[in-house]
C-alpha cells in the first residue's frame, strides 16, 4: 500500500520543481522579473495542471515499479531526498543549440528559451517573458538574453535567422519554409551592431533576409555619425509626403544636413528599397569622405569602400552578381565600416566613442569576438 503515495510523491515534486523553476531567477520582491500577482493569477494554476498530468503520463509502469523496489530498501523520505535530487537535476538541465534560420522550436508547457543571438518571433501561442514578467504572443520578437517561458504546450518560435538558443524542457525543431532562397550570413555582425545601439530589428527580429529599404539606410547613416539623439531633438521640416510619422524627425534632420534629397521634389522613397550605391555612398559620407567634393562617385562608391576596407572585393562581387542588397549585407558593411580610417585620420568607432554613442568598454567587448 506504500507505491501510491510514493508516486504522487514524485508528481508533487516534479509540479513543484517546474513551478519553482519558473519563479525562482535571480530578483527580489523590490526587483522581481515576473510579478507575484502576474505568476500566482495567470500562469501558476494552469502551469500546475499541466505539470501534474505530464507527471502522471511520465511515471508509467516501469517507473512506478522501481518505486515499488525502492520502497523495500529506503524509507520514504530516504527516497523523497532521492526523488527531489534526480526530478531538480532534470529540471535544470539546459542546452545550447546554434541552429538554422526557419527553424522552428515547438515547445511544451514550461519549457524555457534564451535567445543569445539571432532573431526570432513568437510564432504561435502565447509565452512567458519572465525578465519582464510579461505574455507576449504570436508575432512578437524575442529580446536578446531575456528569458521565454512556454505558457501552453505546442507554442512555438521561428528563428528569423541563424541563432544560438538556450533551451531548457521538452521541445521539437523542425524547418519553416520563407519564401526566399536568402542564405543569411552575418547575425554576428548585426549583433554587435545592437549590442552598441547602432542597429535594430523590427516587430519580426533582424529580418536579415530581406531587402533593405531607404529609411533603414538613412537612420543608419545618422547613427553612424554620432547624430541620432541630434536628429531626434530636431524640430525642422521635410518636403516629402510619404515619411511614416516613426521617421520624420530622422528624414527631416538629413535633409537640413543634406544628407539626402530625396528621389524628387515630394518624395523620399521610403519604402523603396535602398541601392547598393546609395548605401556605399551613405557610409564613405559617414567615414568624411564627400561625393560633391570629389573624394569619391556614386557610380564607383562599390569599389571605393572595397579600396577603403569597409567591405572585401569577395564580397563585392557577390553582391553585383546577387542583384540584392539585403540587410544582411547592411549588417556586415556597417560593422566594418567602425573601424575603418576616416578622412580625418581616426577610426569611426573611436569618433563614436568620443561622442557619447557607446563606451569604450562596450567597444572592446564586441571586439573580443573577433569578427
Amino acid at each position: 500500500m506504500k507505491r501510491q503515495p510514493i508516486v504522487w510523491i514524485a508528481i508533487a515534486l516534479f509540479v513543484g520543481g517546474t513551478v519553482a523553476g519558473a519563479l525562482s531567477l535571480p530578483g527580489s520582491a523590490n526587483d522581481s522579473l515576473i510579478s507575484q500577482s502576474y505568476a500566482l493569477g495567470t500562469y501558476l494554476e494552469s502551469v500546475a495542471e499541466q505539470a501534474s498530468a505530464k507527471a502522471k503520463s511520465i511515471l508509467d509502469t516501469s517507473v512506478t515499479t522501481k518505486l515499488t523496489a525502492l520502497e523495500s530498501q529506503y524509507d520514504t523520505e530516504t527516497i523523497t531526498t532521492r526523488l527531489e535530487s534526480e526530478i531538480m537535476a532534470a529540471l535544470g538541465e539546459k542546452s545550447s543549440s546554434s541552429l538554422a534560420a526557419n527553424t522552428v522550436i515547438t515547445a511544451q508547457t514550461g519549457t524555457e528559451i534564451t535567445l543569445q543571438s539571432g532573431s526570432a518571433v513568437v510564432s504561435q501561442g502565447t509565452w512567458i517573458n519572465l525578465t519582464t514578467g510579461k505574455a507576449v504572443s504570436a508575432g512578437s520578437a524575442l529580446q536578446i538574453n531575456q528569458v521565454y517561458l512556454a505558457a501552453d504546450d505546442n507554442v512555438s518560435v521561428k528563428l528569423q535567422s541563424s541563432s544560438s538558443v538556450l533551451i531548457s524542457g521538452q521541445y521539437t525543431t523542425g524547418t519553416s519554409s520563407s519564401g526566399s532562397n536568402v542564405t543569411v550570413q552575418y547575425t554576428a555582425y548585426a549583433d554587435a551592431l545592437q549590442s552598441l545601439g547602432l542597429f535594430q530589428g523590427t516587430s519580426k527580429g533582424y529580418e536579415l533576409e530581406r531587402p533593405a529599404i531607404r529609411l533603414e539606410g538613412i537612420v543608419m547613416l545618422i547613427r553612424l555619425l554620432g547624430k541620432e539623439q541630434a536628429a531626434l531633438s530636431y524640430m525642422g521640416s521635410h518636403p516629402f509626403t510619404d515619411v511614416p510619422v516613426w521617421a520624420t524627425r530622422y528624414v527631416a534632420y538629413a535633409y537640413q544636413q543634406g544628407y539626402t534629397s530625396g528621389i524628387d521634389a515630394t518624395t523620399f522613397g521610403s519604402t523603396m528599397n535602398l541601392r547598393y550605391l546609395d548605401y556605399m555612398t551613405f557610409l564613405l559620407r559617414a567615414l568624411g569622405y564627400s561625393d560633391t567634393g570629389g573624394d569619391f562617385s556614386w557610380v564607383t562608391s562599390d569599389q571605393s569602400a572595397v579600396d577603403l576596407g569597409i567591405q572585401t572585393a569577395g564580397e563585392r562581387q557577390a553582391i553585383l552578381q546577387s542583384g540584392k542588397f539585403l540587410r544582411d549585407h547592411v549588417a556586415y558593411t556597417s560593422y566594418r565600416a567602425l573601424f575603418v580610417k576616416t578622412k580625418r585620420g581616426s577610426r569611426l568607432c573611436d569618433d563614436l566613442v568620443a561622442a557619447g554613442v557607446f563606451s569604450q568598454s562596450q567597444l572592446e567587448a564586441v571586439q573580443k569576438k573577433g569578427l
